[in-house]
């Protein structure tokens, strides 16, 4: 299909006009969507961006009937295959739902239901589309096993026969989201809904992904809306993009014009952002006005120089390795002799596809999971097989920044309760020097000290994140170790993170063990990058060099995913249709 002129012609599948949606609450309504307008057409994809909180979730959740309760949904106009969406009972909008209308949501393990098997959800799609289509003859349905392990083969999932018989948590963060699609693509719907679909994905899947969903569009001419927040997915397969701000459209246009020729101001940024990062040769990104960290970090800009070689392991990792249960008692290796050195003052950066053992790695070094072999030091001393005791004293120098900032907070405690926890629980302030100190961490981390009386529910995510960071530092640790710490966030709110870890590091001389899937936030960030594969280390060096010159097949494979940024996209030219 041409993306110039094939999507021209083509009727729409969906149209949004006047679209106003909100809460109420006990103070009365809250309007999060102020108008907003979009349309979508068959066989296009529609890339929506925007920061964290604009409403570029709420507008599909409201296309879909997915709101909540206490939601209120207001439209000139929501029509899908000239279908009057509103007049539809529910009955009516069910028989859309799920059927010729799909949704793609941003959390895998929120989607399926953890007391079921991945086959079990399978067997419900395709149980509903034979009443719904009546065309799946009895034979065909007694084949769903063969024909849902097919699906989850086509989106990279290895051994899916054995994966249809596993629970949900038992599948990695980036399984789950494959299978979540490999759902959708069982559908063939009409219309997909994709809220951030990649982005607990390592980038060669990810390519695997845009393909498919490239595919599906080509397939069945069907209407795609694609959420995202990383420019570079946004570019390779949008055909139009829409930029929210605030709960308004406050741009649209085809693809290659919003990053050439960017009208408003915000996209502008977005799209300067994007690009600072691709390049790599920046020493601060650009951030969103008010989004800077507070005067007395942000003073410190300086990138810190890579730790002196002479001096002596922060944390020393020997010849780890952890092994878990698998299937039928056969047990299966995460880490397989991992020996690493982290030291003082620097930010080591670790990489690798989803399953390569990042995380086993992270939680292992903090000791929340214990190893099967090697050894683990702290300053010299084994922590490997201390018990709750021998570890207590370590603690306090050994904090995380989860993936994912809301499922890491208390839903019923306030971020002043969440930070009190590890002040208090360590006796690292007293009592009467809480509230000060409280407000000092937010202060630090970009916010300020109302924030403290506030719940995890009232925050972005990218405010959510930078408490779980004040968190992390509110007991000054040695070392801090964050997986995927910006993964979820969308491009402004990222660079503020990003610069905000700089600025900490060069202000406290603390170390950090930075695990992502992005080869740019790797490149931008850390001192040395550490590549792992199949629970191995196969490459270690520091950024630049193993940037410039990879040694090992995997690190080239990882870092041939740069031909597809916005820089190997040539944005600047007729280069960026190549591959379109």
């Amino acid at each position: 299909m041409n993306r110039e002129t094939g999507t021209a012609a083509a009727s729409p599948i969906v149209e949004i006009r006047g679209l106003k949606a909100g809460f109420l609450g006990a103070e009365g309504r809250t309007d999060v969507l102020h108008g907003v307008d979009l349309t979508v057409k068959r066989g296009e994809i529609l890339g929506v961006i925007g920061e964290s909180g604009s409403g570029k979730t709420m507008t599909g959740l409201s296309l879909l009937r997915l709101m909540p309760d206490n939601a209120v949904v207001e439209a000139e106009a929501l029509r899908f295959d000239d279908i009057d969406l509103p007049a539809l009972d529910a009955a009516g909008f069910d028989a859309l739902r799920g059927v010729r209308m799909a949704m793609i949501f941003q959390d895998p393990v929120g989607a399926f239901n953890p007391a079921k098997r991945i086959g079990w959800h399978f067997r419900a799609i395709f149980d509903r589309l034979a009443v719904a289509r009546r065309k799946d003859a009895p034979e065909q349905q007694a084949h769903w096993r063969e024909r849902a392990a097919g699906l989850m083969r086509e989106v990279g999932i290895l051994r899916a026969e054995e994966a249809v018989d596993l629970y949900p948590h038992l599948l990695s963060g980036g399984m789950l989201q494959r299978a979540l699609i490999a759902l959708v693509l069982a559908l063939e719907p009409d219309l997909v809904v994709a809220d951030e679909p990649t982005t607990n994905l390592d980038k060669l899947v990810e390519r695997q992904i845009l393909e498919l969903f490239r595919d599906l569009r080509t397939r069945l001419s069907a209407g795609m809306i694609f959420v995202t927040h990383d420019m570079a997915v946004a570019a390779a397969l949008c055909d139009r993009i829409s930029v929210m701000y605030r709960g308004r459209i406050v741009e649209t246009g085809e693809t290659r014009r919003i990053f050439q020729a960017p009208e408003h101001p915000y996209t502008a940024l977005l799209t300067s952002t994007a690009m600072a990062l691709a390049r790599g040769d920046v020493e601060r990104l650009p951030e969103m006005p008010g989004q800077a960290p507070a005067p007395a970090v942000s003073a410190r800009r300086a990138a810190t120089p890579a730790p002196s070689a002479s001096s002596a392991p922060l944390v020393s990792v020997r010849d780890l390795e952890v092994t878990f249960a698998g299937k039928h008692g056969i047990p299966f290796k995460a880490l397989k002799g991992i020996s690493l050195d982290i030291m003082p003052g620097e930010i080591l950066g670790v990489v690798g596809e989803s399953g390569s053992g990042k995380t086993t790695l992270g939680k292992t070094v903090l000791r929340l999971w214990e190893p099967s072999g090697g050894d683990l030091l702290v300053k010299g001393t084994s922590i490997a097989h201390l018990g709750p005791r021998g570890l207590a004293p370590f603690r306090r120098d050994l904090q995380m920044v989860f993936q994912d900032p809301a499922a890491s907070f208390n839903p019923r405690k306030t971020m002043g309760a969440a930070l009190a926890d590890p002040l208090l629980t360590h006796k690292h302030c007293a009592r009467r020097d809480l509230d000060d100190r409280i407000g000092a961490l937010l202060v630090r981390v970009g916010l300020s000290a109302a924030h403290a009386a506030r719940y995890p529910h009232e925050l972005s995510g990218g405010q959510l994140q930078r408490v779980a960071i004040a968190r992390a530092l509110a007991l000054s640790p040695a070392l801090i170790v964050a997986d995927e710490a910006v993964s979820k966030l969308d491009v402004s709110v990222r660079s503020g993170i990003l610069n905000l870890f700089k600025d900490i590091q060069a202000e406290t001389g603390m170390s950090m063990l930075f695990i992502t899937h992005d080869l740019e936030v790797a490149r931008y960030l850390c001192h040395r990058i550490a590549v792992m594969y199949h629970g191995e280390l196969v490459e270690l060096g520091p950024a630049a060099e193993v940037f410039a010159n990879p040694q090992h097949e995997y690190t080239r494979t990882l870092l041939g995913m740069l031909e597809h940024s916005l820089i190997g996209q040539g944005l600047g030219g007729p280069a960026m249709e190549k591959g379109r």
